[in-house]
C-alpha cells in the first residue's frame, strides 16, 4: 500500500502528463463509441469505411493501410480538429495548407508542381485515334487553363506551379486532323482576368468565365453569341458557396463565393434515360457542393432539347469534364439540341453515338480543363 501511495505521489508531480493520459483515454472511448460517418459535408467527399479483413489483404500489407485511412477519416470531432489546425497555421502565417496556397484577394490555388507525362502521352494518342475513327465529325478541341495560369496577379510569391501555356501549345501542336479546330482560351480569359471568372474557393471557373468561353466557341463556328445582357433576365444567384479548394485548405476566414446561373427555358432535359425538370438541381444549392446544381451533377449522357419538332435540328455534342456543366446551358442559345457527354460515366463514346442515330452532329466540342486533360484515364473511351 505504501508503495502505491509513493507511486501516486510521483505521478501527481506531472499534472500535464496526467491530463494528457486522461484526455487520450477519453478520446479513445468517444472514438470507439461514435457512429461512422459516410460523407463529410465540410470536406465534400465520401469518407473511408471500416475495411474488410482478408488473408490476401494482410499478406499484401493492404489491410493496415486501409485501416489507417479509415481511422483517420472517422476520428472523433474530425471537422473541429481540421478547423483548429487551419486557425493555428494562419496564426503562424503559413501560406498554404494541404496542397492549397493562399493567394491575394481571398483566392485559393492548388499546388501543381509535376506533370504526369506518361498519361499525357496516352491522352494525346487517344484524341488522335478518335479523330481518325470519326473523320466526318467536325471537332473543336478546347483546353481550359486553370485559375492560377490566368489570375497571375493573385497568385502568392514564389508560386512553383507548372506553367500551362507552353504545355497547352505543345498539346495543340501534337493533335491534328482535317476535321479538327483548336480553340484558344487562355488569351480571352486573361483579357477578363480583372473580372469574376474563377471562384475564389473552388477549382471551377464561374458562370461568367464559362460565358466568355461560350462566346469564343460560338464565334469560332461562324455564329453570333448571345450578349450577356440578354441572359440577365434569367439570372439567379446563390451566396455562401465554399468550393473544393476550401474543402482541402479549411481556411477558417475564407471568403465565400457566389454562384450565378441562368434559368433558360428548354423543352426537355433527359439524363441517362430519365426526364428532369430543367437544367439545374436547385436542391444542391442548400448544401456545400453547390456547383453540383449545374446539369444535376456529373452524368453519362445529358440531352437538352431546346426546340421540339424541328425537322433538321442543329445539334452539338459537348464531351467534357465538370467545367462544361456551367457552359452547356449557354449553348442552348445557338443549338436546337445539346448533348452533353461525361466519359467518366459512360461505357464508351460509340455507345453514346448509337443513341444519336444516323443524324449527325453539326459540331462536337471536346473541352477539358488542363489538369484533367493531362491525368484523366477516361479519355481512352474516345476510341471505342
Amino acid at each position: 500500500m505504501k508503495k502505491i501511495v509513493t507511486n501516486l505521489k510521483k505521478v501527481v508531480r506531472y499534472p500535464l502528463l496526467c491530463l494528457f493520459v486522461v484526455f487520450l483515454v477519453f478520446v479513445f472511448c468517444m472514438d470507439m463509441t461514435s457512429t461512422n460517418r459516410k460523407f463529410s459535408e465540410m470536406e465534400n467527399r465520401v469518407l473511408n469505411q471500416r475495411p474488410k479483413l482478408t488473408v490476401e489483404k494482410l499478406v499484401a500489407n493492404e489491410y493496415t493501410m486501409e485501416y489507417e485511412e479509415y481511422v483517420n477519416d472517422q476520428f472523433i470531432w474530425r471537422d473541429r480538429w481540421i478547423t483548429m489546425k487551419s486557425i493555428s497555421e494562419s496564426v503562424l502565417q503559413k501560406i498554404e495548407n494541404n496542397g492549397v496556397s493562399f493567394g491575394k484577394e481571398g483566392y485559393l490555388f492548388e499546388k501543381y508542381t509535376s506533370l504526369n507525362r506518361q498519361q499525357l502521352e496516352k491522352n494525346l494518342n487517344f484524341v488522335n485515334e478518335y479523330l481518325e475513327k470519326y473523320p466526318d465529325q467536325h471537332v473543336t478541341l478546347a483546353v481550359i487553363p486553370n485559375s492560377y495560369e490566368v489570375l497571375s496577379d493573385k497568385i502568392p510569391s514564389a508560386f512553383p506551379n507548372v506553367a500551362q501555356k507552353p504545355l497547352i501549345d505543345e498539346m495543340y501542336s501534337r493533335i491534328d486532323g482535317e476535321n479538327l479546330s483548336k480553340l484558344e482560351l487562355l488569351k480571352p480569359l486573361q483579357e477578363h482576368s480583372g473580372e469574376y471568372i474563377y471562384y475564389r474557393t473552388d477549382h471551377h471557373w464561374t458562370t461568367l468565365g464559362a460565358y466568355y468561353a461560350y462566346a469564343e466557341y460560338v464565334q469560332s463556328q461562324g455564329m453570333t453569341p448571345v450578349d450577356l445582357s440578354q441572359f440577365k433576365a434569367y439570372a439567379k444567384e446563390q451566396p455562401d458557396f465554399y468550393g473544393t479548394y476550401h474543402s482541402k485548405a479549411k481556411l477558417y476566414n475564407a471568403q465565400p463565393d457566389v454562384i450565378t446561373w441562368y434559368d433558360l427555358p428548354v423543352a426537355d432535359v433527359n439524363i441517362d434515360g430519365k426526364e428532369y425538370d430543367g437544367m439545374y438541381d436547385l436542391s444542391k444549392l442548400d448544401i456545400r457542393d453547390k456547383y453540383a446544381s449545374f446539369l444535376w451533377g456529373n452524368h453519362g449522357l445529358t440531352k437538352i432539347v431546346v426546340n421540339e419538332g424541328v425537322e433538321n435540328p442543329k445539334r452539338v455534342m459537348l464531351i467534357k469534364d465538370s467545367y462544361g456543366n456551367s457552359l452547356a446551358p449557354f449553348l442552348t442559345a445557338n443549338y436546337d439540341e445539346v448533348w452533353v457527354v461525361d466519359l467518366r460515366h459512360v461505357f464508351s463514346l460509340s455507345a453514346v453515338l448509337q443513341q444519336a442515330g444516323e443524324e449527325p452532329f453539326d459540331d462536337v466540342l471536346l473541352m477539358y480543363n488542363y489538369m484533367n486533360f493531362v491525368q484523366d484515364t477516361n479519355l481512352a473511351k474516345l476510341r471505342y
